[in-house]
C-alpha cells in the first residue's frame, strides 16, 4: 500500500489529465461541483461552471464511467474546471449500471481529497472493463471490495485466527471484529453474534477468491460489508437505496437514472 499527500500547490494543472466522474452536485444557479478520480492526483473536486444551462455542451460529457481529459485551476481543495474533453466512452446498463454507481460511491467514501492511493486508477479501469463484459456480478463486486480494502490498508486477514495466532481450522466458525480480526466461537453461536460469524470454509474461499459455490455468496457479501465499515463508515450508501428503489419500481429511462444518481 502506498498513500501519498498531494496538496495541489500549483495554481493551474497545466497538461490534461485522465479523469472519471465519481459524483456531482448542484452548485449555485448554473454550475455543479464535480468529484473526479484523476490519474496521478486522486480525488479532486472541481466547480464546473454553466453546465446546468440549456445550451451547455458539458452535460453530455459530464457523466459517470466515461474517461475524460481535464484541466483545472485553483490553489484550494476546490478547483475550477478549465477544459474538458472526451476520452473513452463507457456505457453501462441495467444491473451493471447500478453496480457502477455503487463502485463510484465506495471510492467517494474511501478516498480522501489530497491523498493519492497507488493502484486505485488501475483498479477502477479494470472493474469498468469487467462490468462491460459478461462476467458474473457477485464475484466482480466482492473482488473489487477486497482489492480496495487492500490498496487503502484496511484488508483483514481472511485465513488467520487472531486470538490464537494460528491458521483457521476446518469445520469451525469464527466471529469477525473489524478492529481485531477473526476469533473462534463455540459450536453453538449465540443469537446476537450470528450476524458476525462465518464458517471457516467461506472465509477460506473468500481469501482464495474462489467463487465457485454460489451458496457462499451471501456470506461473502456480509463479510465484506462489515470489513468496509472501518474504511467508509456506517452511513448508508445512497447507491443501495437507489438499487432498492429500482427493484420495486417500473423501468426508468437510463438518462433519468444517471442524473438521479449523479446528484445524490
Amino acid at each position: 500500500m502506498t498513500i501519498t499527500s498531494n496538496t495541489f500547490s500549483g495554481k493551474h494543472s497545466g497538461d490534461f489529465h485522465r479523469a472519471w466522474l465519481l459524483h456531482r452536485r448542484s452548485y449555485k444557479e448554473r454550475s455543479v461541483i464535480a468529484e473526479f478520480l484523476v490519474e496521478n492526483h486522486g480525488r479532486v473536486a472541481m466547480v464546473v461552471r454553466g453546465v446546468r444551462q440549456s445550451r451547455s455542451s458539458l452535460g453530455s460529457l459530464l457523466q459517470p464511467f466515461h474517461q475524460l481529459m481535464v484541466r483545472w485551476k485553483g490553489r484550494t481543495d476546490l478547483k475550477t474546471l478549465v477544459d474538458l474533453e472526451p476520452g473513452q466512452m463507457n456505457f453501462l446498463a441495467g444491473q451493471r449500471l447500478y453496480c457502477g454507481f455503487y463502485i463510484n460511491e465506495l471510492l467517494m467514501r474511501a478516498l480522501i481529497p489530497g491523498q493519492l492511493v497507488d493502484g486505485v486508477v488501475e483498479l477502477y479501469q479494470a472493474v469498468l472493463s469487467d462490468l462491460k463484459s459478461e462476467q458474473p456480478i457477485e464475484p466482480l463486486l466482492r473482488s473489487f471490495e477486497l482489492d480496495l480494502l487492500e490498496l487503502c490498508g484496511y484488508a483483514p486477514p481472511l485465513d488467520w485466527d487472531s486470538q490464537n495466532n494460528e491458521p483457521l481450522k476446518d469445520n469451525s466458525v469464527y466471529r469477525f471484529d473489524p478492529e481485531h480480526g477473526l476469533m473462534p466461537v463455540p459450536a453453538t453461536v449465540p443469537h446476537y453474534l450470528q450476524a458476525y460469524c462465518f464458517s471457516s470454509s467461506s472465509l477460506k474461499a473468500l481469501s482464495e477468491r474462489d467463487f465457485g459455490a454460489p451458496d457462499q455468496y451471501a456470506d461473502f457479501k456480509r463479510f465484506n460489508r462489515q470489513a468496509m465499515k472501518l474504511l467508509i463508515g456506517d452511513r448508508p450508501l445512497q447507491s443501495r437505496m437507489l438499487f432498492a428503489r429500482r427493484s420495486s419500481a417500473p423501468t426508468i429511462p437510463k438518462r433519468i437514472i444517471e442524473i438521479d444518481a449523479a446528484n445524490h
